[in-house]
């Protein structure tokens, strides 16, 4: 039996930067909380997420609202406050599932870090001027921090764990140990729904997401396909963006994750532009809602969807032209497969059980 105590309490969903790294939090806790190894679980939880945790009997609840009360609250729960609590529970492993460890003391138990991507590290190198320097520096101190100390450091595909081990190096560092655990979903409790001519894109602020591209190929598609439905455009536009004049296109902006989920299920595909992930999780979702995605040929999108949804690459108009054909042509039967065969290499209970011998 192990003791452990898991700190989500920096996390809160309405300010959040990656609902992905807020999802794997909360269900990896849950996962954690049900296995039978883990004798006592401490989570370190904040009043707005406590209510969606839902943890197993073994699982302990402390609220720790210091760490969303303000940025310098935050500052110090990540540099100190986190150490203190966690020690307090005298439990001898700390779980991070943001991957960020303290670069001001040393921990005083042993670190697990889940470190979801070098996002940072890409950005100074291909947008070094988008980032405020001190935002910067201090994210970039963390990861270091990270590398360092952190006994065993767990990552979601064998692209990050590639772009981690060249990362720490230009720092001069070498981690303990890099564990791909992978990510998780969970089968869709409802049952499939009508289908509505719309296509759900996922658009965004951030510069790797290249709007650029995404508006430029799905206008050409419109002009060429005489496509009739909707394009349904959710996430957090920046407001320098010029939009696309086209009637068919409808500005909704960021959404909570239940009502993202229902309009994938309705839509008849969607569409996801990047050019660098640590994962991606949209296609995947959208394979569990009964959609077809289409998706940048980037690397890790090729390794998590393993053959499933239509990839196009970023520089060819025409090879997105024929993705999203061939998506809205795919059946339910097919779309059903993939759903299965990725459920089968992306579960809560195969990460669980990558993570557990590490941390024993």
């Amino acid at each position: 039996m192990m003791d452990l105590c898991y700190s989500i309490a920096d996390q809160n969903v309405a300010t959040t930067k990656s609902i992905g790294i807020y999802n794997l939090s909360i269900h990896l806790a849950r996962s954690l909380s049900e296995q039978a190894q883990i004798g006592n679980l401490t989570v370190l939880s904040n009043r707005t997420i406590s209510p969606e945790l839902h943890l197993a009997g073994n699982a302990r609840l402390l609220d720790c609202d210091q760490a969303i009360r303000n940025k310098a609250g935050r500052i110090f729960w990540d540099q100190w406050g986190v150490y203190r609590k966690a020690k307090a529970t005298g439990h001898p492993w700390l779980f991070l599932p943001k991957g960020f460890c303290s670069f001001s003391t040393r921990p005083p138990m042993n670190v697990a870090a889940y470190v979801h991507d070098v996002m940072g590290d890409f950005y100074r190198q291909r947008y070094p001027h988008y980032w405020p320097k001190l935002e910067s520096f201090y994210f970039t101190r963390s990861l270091a921090a990270t590398f360092r100390r952190a006994r065993v450091i767990f990552t979601n595909t064998e692209f990050s764990k590639s772009e981690m081990t060249v990362t720490a190096a230009r720092m001069g560092l070498r981690p303990q140990k890099i564990v791909v655990a992978g990510y998780g979903f969970t089968p869709p409790a409802t049952s499939s729904v009508k289908k509505e001519n719309r296509v759900v894109f996922f658009a965004s602020k951030w510069p790797h997401k290249r709007m650029d591209i995404a508006l430029d190929f799905l206008s050409h598609w419109l002009h060429e396909s005489h496509y009739d439905g909707v394009i349904d455009c959710i996430g957090i536009f920046s407001p320098q963006m010029k939009k696309p004049a086209e009637p068919n296109w409808n500005w909704i902006g960021r959404v909570p994750p239940a009502q993202g989920r229902e309009m994938m299920r309705r839509a008849r595909a969607i569409v996801y532009v990047s050019e660098y992930e640590g994962f991606g999780m949209p296609p995947v979702e959208a394979v569990m809602e009964g959609t077809c995605p289409v998706y940048s040929d980037i690397p890790p999108l090729r390794e998590v969807m393993a053959g499933a949804g239509f990839s196009f690459s970023n520089n060819s108009k025409e090879s997105f032209a024929r993705a999203m054909q061939s998506a809205l042509l795919t059946t339910p039967e097919t779309i059903d497969l993939w759903s299965k065969q990725l459920l089968q290499r992306h579960n809560w209970q195969k990460v669980t059980e990558k993570i557990l011998p590490e941390i024993s």
